[in-house]
């Protein structure tokens, strides 16, 4: 059997969602694709920035966000004994756009999913496994004969991308061997001031708004990889409660080994974002390094350009064409950034010690230096994005 829909969405997580709101209100129709049958509360916490924040403002759920998260003013950078490296104030990007947000992811899936329930124009499938795509834009669905197709398959199906491998994108995929651990626990909401930089590599994270604490690590020094290769949780508490002190009682609080999420972070690079009727977004097109936090914020930016090209455009081809021309530089800037605050991190010793102090009080010192950085890690204008969002969908005048 063959269903045909103008736009195919494969992945339900954050960049999926936007995307299908997005260019549902485009006048579209889009039938959006999971895998998972019952989503749950997967993942830990988030830190939304203003570009994200733009993206999630024109959804219009921001307000619910930022009652259910805690605003961050600064990206403090410090030393184990809590010494300030570096603070870098967000930059003032407009109402709404001066700071970040920490929220919990499974709100922020919560509420994208409940917006797409509400939105007449978005399908969703779960339990829909796609196993093959074809570039003309026909999906099949695992254990099916269902078949749909469509003008436009969004492959927002993440690192392992079942959409890219069908396609000419001619991606390089990276395994990195950088690890993270991540976790919320309740409480503690007073501990975390920053970032810490410490002999084991960092350690960060935020109040989430509701009480609880967010939390994140590196994870591939020598000692801390050998813990949780033994997924021994005391010794991964001693060794952190050693190099920084303030962890102990958040690695405390954590009950089991298995109540943290560790992440092993693999790049994706792709030559091409579009192939046919085929076009990547977010981890599909783009995975990076978490160091900057610009992975969910990143996808989210894809999903708003996406479809404020497909709006502007006279064809499918031009706008796919527009897309990859106004994302895929941006977002390479923004992977390249995201690996040498990895390394730079990850230094240990004197050499560490001596590149910290000199790289960060450097940027703390010359405003201007910070505040381009700021332009390439915002990658959009998030005021102009959200403006642009804004009108989504609008009358167009006549040429």
């Amino acid at each position: 059997m063959t269903r045909h829909e103008d736009v195919i969405v494969v992945g339900a997580g954050i960049g999926g969602l936007a995307a299908a709101l997005l260019i549902a209100r485009t006048g579209r129709r889009v039938t959006l694709l999971e895998r998972i049958a019952e989503p749950g509360n997967v993942g830990a916490g988030l830190l939304l920035q203003p570009n994200g924040l733009a993206v999630l403002d024109g959804i219009g759920i921001a307000p619910a966000l930022r009652a259910a998260g805690h605003a961050i003013p600064a990206a403090d950078v410090r030393r184990p004994d809590g010494r300030l490296v570096m603070r870098a104030p967000i930059v003032d990007h407009g109402p709404g756009l001066d700071h970040a947000l920490a929220v919990r992811r499974s709100v922020l899936h919560t509420l994208l999913h409940d917006e797409v329930t509400r939105c007449g124009l978005v399908t969703t499938l779960l339990g829909a496994e796609v196993d093959s795509v074809r570039p003309r834009g026909s999906v099949h669905v695992a254990g099916t004969t269902q078949t749909l197709e469509a003008a436009l398959v969004v492959g927002a199906d993440g690192v392992r991308s079942v959409v890219r491998a069908s396609g000419a994108f001619d991606a390089v995929v990276t395994e990195t061997r950088a690890t993270y651990l991540r976790g919320t626990i309740e409480g503690h909401d007073d501990v975390l001031h920053g970032e810490y930089w410490t002999s084991l590599g960092l350690f960060g994270g935020a109040p989430l708004g509701d009480g609880s604490t967010y939390f994140y690590a590196s994870a591939q020094s020598g000692p801390v990889a050998a813990a949780m290769a033994r997924r021994d949780l005391p010794a991964l508490r001693a060794l952190w409660a050693d190099a920084l002190p303030l962890t102990a009682p958040l690695l405390g609080a954590v009950a089991t080994y298995d109540d943290l999420l560790v992440n092993d972070v693999t790049r994706v690079d792709a030559a091409r974002w579009s192939d046919g009727a085929l076009v990547l977004l977010g981890d599909a097109a783009h995975a990076m390094a978490p160091t900057l936090g610009q992975g969910a914020n990143s996808a989210l930016v894809d999903a708003a350009v996406l479809a404020l090209e497909l709006d502007a455009a006279d064809s499918p081809a031009r706008s796919l064409e527009a897309y990859e021309r106004r994302r895929r530089a941006p977002v390479r800037k923004v992977q390249d950034a995201a690996d040498r605050v990895t390394r730079l991190s990850n230094l240990s010793g004197s050499v560490r010690t001596r590149a910290v102090d000199l790289v960060l009080r450097g940027l703390a010192r010359v405003g201007p230096v910070s505040l381009r950085q700021d332009r390439v890690v915002q990658q959009e204008d998030p005021a102009a994005l959200r403006e642009s969002l804004s009108r989504l969908g609008g009358p167009r005048a006549d040429p």
